[in-house]
């Protein structure tokens, strides 16, 4: 079998020891040659044209690689030339001797040039064949007859074939490539069109397959004639695992998203975050308050946000035929509140995690409490592919709402119970001292009706009716000490912290009726000591009126909650809302018991709520405001504000 020799690509590479002897040899036999030419051509009588053989003297400088020698030599020996054509044939006219001097002159000049001009492209070609050793990718060039001629390092890394093992074995016994489609096919396209790109199955040294993308390159000669073909390859065998790999976890993230029997979203909030980035630009740093402040901005982002896809629960919650239907603007579906939507957009900016209770609207018009968790599976940045689970909750809200009515209608006749037992014991326990009173009472009247009135009988009779009435008071105030079973809890507690409690056992109720609520808590306002519990249900008491004031009238609905550091009466608390305000015949009995603007009102709220205050040694009283709207006030005393600083 022929041996194949690796293509030489180090013709001009810098010059090594070996490479320096053959070159000075080279060099060394060019001089000698010039020397024997230059005394032949003067000594002998030869008329020939001798001075051509210094043509071979210059091809013998040209084989050390040197530009400068190359020229040196055609210099040198067109001169020996012409100095052996003046000593033997002197300055003559036009004869034979010039024109054979002439044509010698000319050989060894064109012989020159054709030198260099090989030179330069051997060293062009040397420097192509570096970087073929360079790349990193698979090169090997193989002829006509599928016998590998090239193999570079690229090749010897992707296939574990050194070069001298690959060079002169046929590319398909050593390789076995498998072609996706016909052999056939592809050698049509190659001879077609000098070119055919595509992956192939090939054989690694140790017997695995290697998946490789190769470009092969056809390479005819100057007759078109095809010369070899150049294969470059790419092994791409961890690319498609992992192509596999991704394109399998896709299909179950798919499965699992269309299956599910709850409901899936993916949203882009790519529209929607550029708003926000524009906000950062102009300095906001404080998203949550910005949305709460500007509800319009929430209603822009909203209509910004998409709904990409969903699964066929969604459709079926939201009452959807296909769930092309849902597809489009958040804002169709989604009536957010400020709180909520402001804390959602400020979690997918900073990529993280947010769960939380929100109001939807199906395609029927009727409102949905629901239940969602929102996370990016992309990265924190991929803002295009949002997933957000929802689960509705309707029902169970609802269930919620009615069993906090029957515990409620309970709670009342368990008051009225204990009110109707309370009344019948402070009448039982009442009746003696009452009737006792009654008695020495018309004793002493009879001893001071007698002609000579008794002065020390009756003032004795006064002082029975004194004692039992002081027994009727003490017998009130022990019943009244039994309806309290326990003592109450003060403690410090953060007012902040209550309130936004507050707002959120209200927040279905705020989204409702479309009510945006302001916070104002000062932060120099005391710290308030106090039973806790009691204090809250007065909070939420008072919002859930103004928040059925303002149920009631048309327009904007703001219901504020501030509290601040009031002088004269300690912490001030105040809950003030645009509603339909207090009306004046109600206005002085406003906490009385049993007083209600409602028909279906048991009147007990505010009185309830004006006695927890009083037992915490406030006040609670109500002012209408002159736009509209009513404005409730409590205090607490400073005194308890300022144990927690000493």
């Amino acid at each position: 079998m022929t041996r194949y020799r690796p293509l030489h690509t180090q013709a001009y590479a810098p010059v090594t020891r070996p490479r320096r002897l053959v070159a000075g040899l080279l060099m060394v036999a060019g001089a000698l040659l010039a020397l024997g030419v230059f005394l032949v051509d003067t000594l002998t009588p030869l008329q020939s044209a001798v001075a051509v053989v210094y043509v071979v003297v210059v091809v013998l400088v040209a084989a050390s690689g040197s530009r400068r020698a190359i020229v040196g030599a055609v210099l040198g020996c067109m001169i020996l030339t012409a100095v052996a054509h003046l000593r033997g044939h002197g300055v003559v006219a036009m004869d034979s001797s010039i024109l054979r001097c002439a044509v010698s002159l000319g050989a060894i000049a064109v012989t020159g040039v054709l030198t260099l001009r090989n030179r330069e492209r051997m060293i062009t070609i040397a420097g192509q064949a570096r970087l073929i050793e360079l790349t990193h990718d698979s090169i090997f060039v193989r002829d006509m007859g599928d016998v590998i001629v090239l193999w570079n390092g690229g090749a010897e890394q992707l296939y574990g074939w050194t070069a001298h093992e690959a060079l002169g074995r046929r590319a398909s016994d050593l390789l076995g490539t498998a072609f996706p489609g016909d052999h056939a096919e592809v050698d049509a396209a190659l001879f077609g069109t000098g070119r055919w790109e595509g992956e192939v199955f090939q054989r690694h040294r140790d017997d695995r397959i290697v998946i490789v993308e190769a470009r092969c390159a056809l390479l005819r000669d100057e007759y078109g004639k095809p010369r070899v073909i150049l294969e470059a390859g790419t092994d791409v065998t961890g690319r498609r695992a992992a192509a596999a790999a991704l394109a399998e976890s896709e299909r179950r993230y798919r499965s699992m998203f269309e299956n599910a029997r709850f409901s899936f979203w993916e949203q882009d909030y790519s529209m929607a975050m550029d708003r926000v980035r524009a906000l950062r630009e102009q300095g906001v740093t404080d998203l949550v308050a910005y949305v709460e402040a500007h509800p319009d901005f929430v209603a822009e982002v909203c209509a910004a946000t998409r709904i990409v896809d969903v699964n066929q629960a969604t459709a079926n919650m939201l009452g959807a035929r296909r769930r092309e239907d849902l597809i489009g603007p958040l804002s169709r579906v989604l009536a957010p509140s400020q709180r909520t939507f402001g804390r959602v957009l400020a979690t997918i900016e900073s990529g993280g995690v947010v769960e939380g209770e929100t109001q939807m609207v199906n395609l029927a018009g009727e409102s949905l409490t629901v239940l969602f968790a929102l996370n990016m599976p992309l990265g924190p940045t991929r803002w295009d592919r949002v997933l957000v689970s929802v689960v509705d909750i309707t029902d169970r809200k609802r269930a919620e709402r009615a069993l906090i009515a029957v515990q409620a209608e309970l709670a009342q006749a368990a008051r009225i119970t204990a009110l109707g037992e309370m009344s019948a014991s402070i009448a039982h326990e009442v009746n003696q001292p009452l009737a006792a009173i009654v008695t020495h009472g018309e004793a002493s009247l009879r001893w001071l009706r007698r002609a000579d009135p008794d002065l020390g009988e009756a003032c004795d009779a006064i002082e029975r009716v004194v004692r039992d009435a002081r027994r009727a008071s003490e017998v009130v105030h022990r019943v009244r000490s039994l309806a309290s079973k326990e003592p109450r809890q003060h403690a410090y507690f953060d007012l902040a912290a209550l309130v936004e409690e507050c707002a959120q056992l209200l927040d279905g109720e705020l989204v409702l009726h479309r009510i945006e609520l302001t916070l104002d808590i000062a932060r120099d306002a005391p710290t308030p000591r106090g039973d806790r519990v009691q204090l809250q249900q007065v909070i939420v008491n008072l919002m859930a009126n103004a928040i059925r004031a303002m149920s009631e009238t048309a327009g904007p609905h703001r219901l504020l909650v501030r509290a601040r550091d009031d002088v004269a009466d300690g912490l001030l608390v105040e809950v003030e809302d645009n509603g339909t305000g207090i009306p004046e015949h109600i206005a002085p009995h406003l906490f009385d018991a049993f007083v209600t603007t409602r028909g279906d009102g048991m009147g007990m709220g505010l009185a309830i709520s004006r006695s927890t205050v009083e037992s915490h040694g406030g006040r609670l009283w109500a002012t209408n405001r002159p736009g509209g709207g009513a404005t409730f006030h409590f205090t607490l005393p400073l005194v308890l504000a300022e144990e927690v600083r000493a």
